[in-house]
């Protein structure tokens, strides 16, 4: 898992938003210089910052960056803290695996019936695979920080101070 944590999620978020701004950027530039724009372009770079979102999601929660409201467990003592982030855990893994099996059904549905995209002609549920394959990571990733946790020096030296008191 370490190979997830020093390069694969890295060059994956790296090589994904650097596709999406070019994408991006060609598109403009087409669009206004020359009249014409693709179609293709637009959607492949939708459906790169779906898989990006996805994938900086977990490596949030891999490194305790993700957004969430922490008044509850600042009143509570360390022990109780804990507690209530394995509870808020485990109802992630819950959500999570929810998610993930229903998605795989829609998958299935889009591949059986032939739903393609309509740029490309490219079966639907290649563009939904983001789902799954995102939470599924971020079931890892949960996974992993109860297994192997980050060191919390680590953490502090790159976020901004806060003042207590």
């Amino acid at each position: 898992m370490r190979f997830l944590d020093t390069k694969l999620i890295k060059w994956f978020i790296i090589g994904t938003y650097s596709y999406f701004c070019l994408i991006i950027l060609i598109e403009v530039i087409r669009r206004y210089a020359f009249g014409a724009s693709s179609a293709w372009g637009e959607m492949t770079a939708r459906y790169a910052f779906v898989y990006l979102t996805y994938v900086a999601a977990s490596e949030a929660i891999r490194h305790s960056r993700h957004i969430r409201i922490d008044l509850i467990p600042n009143w509570l003592s360390p022990s109780k803290a804990r507690w209530l982030s394995l509870y808020i855990d485990v109802l992630t893994l819950f959500l999570a695996c929810a998610i993930v099996y229903y998605s795989l059904e829609l998958m299935e549905i889009q591949w059986s019936a032939g739903i393609v995209m309509s740029a490309i002609d490219l079966n639907m549920s290649f563009a939904h695979a983001a789902l799954p394959l995102g939470w599924l990571l971020i079931i890892v990733r949960i996974i992993q920080n109860w297994v192997d946790p980050l060191e919390k020096n680590n953490d502090e030296s790159t976020s901004i101070p806060v003042k207590k008191g």
